[in-house]
């Protein structure tokens, strides 16, 4: 029986089994120096204002089953809060398998001398799993079912919560933070024929930091890196952006270069066409065995920043004559 890549990639993500599966449910992005709030909450509110995107990343294109994700998120900036709060909402799809996550969040921002500020954040939620047992086929299945005791032929759904925390440290031209996402680690569990199949969920711990140097006028270079980690295997992006202002720039990602792999370079561009919109595309170029059979990675973001004097603006002084 044919055994189609689609399946192909979804069981290699499960490792069906007699023992708990080990899974990650963080999603990468060549995207990450624009957006760094989406894994780590303590960036809220940095841009002082209200801050609205969303993000869609279609990678390995024409594999079959490949990886789709979408995220929504946003984030307001509140002084009298002393912080920040935001929302997150995502959709990652793979396959037969689906995670849909909603989390809201909080930072403490706090000032410090020559414009610096820390901030320790952290949001909350659940992740809703779909398992689609009409779309898998496995090698012992015949007319009559899957003929896994672990798997159904049924849509099967899990839910479970989420737990995420940041610390950040910021200047006008310089930012870094670290984050640990899925401090729970709740497990999936998916209800097969005659086992419950329990998908364990790992933490991932980050390390990010990015800075901005002015070259010339309005012209400005952004080196940004990012480690993610499961203390297991390490994942690493490296990127250089080239900007002119606010209303173009362009550079490249390098993902995952090590002595065993080289992952993919990206190029990516960002255009402003309207003040405070920013549009960024990066196409991933494969350089390890999946380039085979795929083409490459898409992603897209759009982003829009309310500014903070376009909400919060200074009262009109109206004199009172008892206390000239």
């Amino acid at each position: 029986m044919t055994f189609g890549l689609k399946n192909a990639l979804l069981l290699l993500m499960l490792c069906v089994g007699f023992i708990p599966v080990m899974a990650q449910i963080q999603p990468i992005s060549s995207h990450y120096m624009y957006n760094p709030q989406v894994v780590n909450p303590a960036f809220y509110g940095s841009h002082e204002g209200i801050r609205f995107g969303a993000n869609y990343r279609h990678q390995w294109a024409k594999l079959e089953g490949q990886p789709k994700t979408i995220h929504i998120f946003s984030d307001a900036y509140l002084p009298q809060a002393h912080g920040a709060v935001g929302l997150q909402i995502s959709n990652d799809m793979l396959g037969a398998y689906t995670n849909t996550s909603i989390n809201v969040g909080y930072t403490f921002i706090q000032p410090i001398k020559d414009k610096i500020k820390i901030a320790i954040g952290l949001n909350t939620g659940f992740t809703t799993s779909k398992l689609d047992g009409t779309k898998l086929v496995t090698p012992e299945g015949d007319n009559t079912g899957l003929n896994d005791d672990y798997l159904s032929g049924q849509i099967q759904r899990s839910f479970r919560p989420n737990l995420n925390i940041g610390f950040s440290i910021q200047h006008k031209n310089v930012e870094a933070g670290i984050a640990y996402s899925n401090v729970i680690q709740a497990k999936d569990k998916i209800e097969g024929v005659n086992n419950t199949l329990k998908t364990i969920y790992g933490g991932t711990f980050q390390i990010y930091a990015s800075g901005k140097v002015i070259v010339g006028k309005g012209i400005s270079i952004k080196p940004s890196m990012v480690i993610n980690t499961d203390f297991k295997e390490i994942q690493t992006d490296f990127s250089f952006l080239v900007g002119y202002k606010e209303y173009v720039g362009v550079g490249l990602n390098v993902r995952g270069y090590n002595k065993r792999a080289f992952e993919s370079l990206s190029p990516i561009i960002s255009v402003g066409p309207i003040k405070n919109i920013c549009i960024i595309y990066s196409y991933d170029v494969n350089l390890n065995q999946l380039s085979i059979v795929n083409k490459g990675t898409h992603e897209i973001t759009l982003t829009y920043i309310l500014p903070r004097n376009k909400i919060y603006k200074n009262p009109t002084i109206i004199n009172n004559p008892r206390f000239l």
